[in-house]
């Protein structure tokens, strides 16, 4: 059986389950428990599951649709979604880096991580270390102004260089989105919906 096959296995037995042991993982998957701790990390880095001294538990959402952006309520299930994780295992889905960056800084509890996608390396990463680009000339079919997540500097450099924006740390990304918001950005329905503080 293939990682991705058991960590699909691992993420629909906490969701039928309150509570998973890694042993009842080891014999469903057939796999030692050593690989099952291994498949584990990997899925809490993407804050999928939760390790508690009890076992392995799915982690809550606050959202009522799993699949709706948080800030905007588009679908956030593409390239550019990004999973807020706070301290207490709750976690969030956004459709893209400028509505993560939103929620921090809304946030009053900052959260513990911002699991994001690199622009062009598409690797999946702690957004909380990531260089930011915002306005760039590439069409972002998502909020505005458009925001791209790298984790590396030299390769946000380079992305700059062909598309154009500024570079920013998270929090200066953070106050770039809400000085550069237009009236019908997703803030606004956001805060509409929801009053200044969800």
């Amino acid at each position: 059986m293939k990682p991705l096959e058991r960590r699909s296995i691992i993420a629909d037995m906490v969701k039928k389950h309150e509570i998973v042991q890694v042993t009842d993982i080891s014999r469903v998957c057939q796999v030692s428990e050593m690989t099952i701790y291994r498949d584990i990390q990997k899925l809490q880095q993407e804050g999928r599951v939760l390790k508690t001294s009890r076992g392995i538990t799915s982690v809550k959402t606050d959202s009522a649709d799993e699949n709706a952006c948080v800030c905007c309520f588009k679908p956030s299930e593409s390239r550019l979604a990004a999973r807020i994780v706070y301290e207490d295992g709750s976690a969030e889905k956004v459709c893209c880096a400028h509505c993560a960056l939103l929620r921090f800084k809304e946030k009053k509890e900052k959260p513990k991580q911002i699991i994001s996608r690199d622009f062009m390396l598409d690797t999946t990463f702690n957004a909380r270390r990531a260089v930011f680009v915002v306005g760039s000339s590439l069409p972002v079919l998502c909020c505005s102004p458009h925001v791209l997540a790298f984790q590396r500097r030299e390769e946000a450099a380079k992305f700059i260089k062909g598309f154009g924006g500024s570079l920013h740390t998270i929090e200066e990304a953070a106050d770039a989105v809400e000085n550069g918001m237009e009236d019908d950005c997703c803030f606004t329905s956001h805060f509409n919906h929801f009053g200044k503080e969800r």
